[in-house]
């Protein structure tokens, strides 16, 4: 499929707690109220979008998130601080369509696709393809982007609340994904493979390649080039 966000000029990976219960996770969304009953709406509407929320780091909340639960449990361990706004959801085209509504009412915020591992250790757990959302911006006002993201969840699935996020707490969510699983596999080698191609007449058929440069996020494990 074609998208219409660009991509960041890195894949991104992150690490999670050996305890965390990534396969099979029987709170992906009430773990967010610790931190906020706010951002745990916003966890549960991202299912009804055919998404989930994964990652925040920002100046108020430090490293959150469904991969970050320990840092919600216990914010000592949140070092440092963190300016600007980063927050990552799993893709899909409902998403997609969403951010970019979004993007035009906050000044400086970028979003981009990127695939993102998830380590454990040194074990691969999964890979799976993902918006990323980034302000540099060390004032973002991260509270009333997570209000206006909710209303827009909700105007466009017609919901005040998340059904699918009760029956994910009740039953246990299964996380499983197929990197890239939502684009054609060939079409996205053969673009790739233009893109690679340090020749004038194929930028001129193509255009500037559709990559925004990464800033560094803390709490990442390691960024890898494409």
């Amino acid at each position: 499929m074609t998208s219409f966000l660009p991509y960041w000029d890195q894949n991104v990976e992150f690490d999670i707690e050996p305890w965390l219960p990534y396969g099979k996770d029987y709170s992906p969304v009430t773990v967010n109220k610790l931190l906020s009953p706010l951002l745990e709406s916003v966890a549960g509407l991202a299912f009804e979008m055919q998404s989930e929320f994964l990652f925040l780091r920002s100046f108020q909340s430090g490293n959150v998130g469904t991969l970050s639960r320990q840092n919600i449990i216990d914010p000592i361990r949140n070092d440092g601080i963190e300016l600007g706004f980063t927050a990552v959801f799993t893709y899909s085209e409902d998403m997609e369509n969403c951010i970019i509504k979004l993007l035009n009412r906050f000044k400086g915020l970028k979003a981009a696709l990127t695939l993102c591992g998830i380590w454990s250790d040194a074990l691969l757990v999964d890979e799976c393809k993902v918006i990323m959302l980034v302000s540099e911006d060390p004032f973002f006002d991260e509270n009333q982007f997570f209000i206006t993201l909710q209303k827009s969840f909700q105007i466009l699935s017609g919901k005040q609340k998340s059904n699918i996020s009760f029956f994910a707490e009740k039953f246990g969510y299964r996380r499983f994904s197929i990197s890239y699983e939502t684009d054609n596999i060939t079409e996205m080698r053969i673009t790739q493979a233009l893109f690679d191609f340090e020749l004038d007449s194929t930028r001129e058929v193509l255009g500037p390649t559709p990559e925004l440069k990464l800033p560094h996020i803390p709490g990442s494990k390691r960024f890898t080039e494409h």
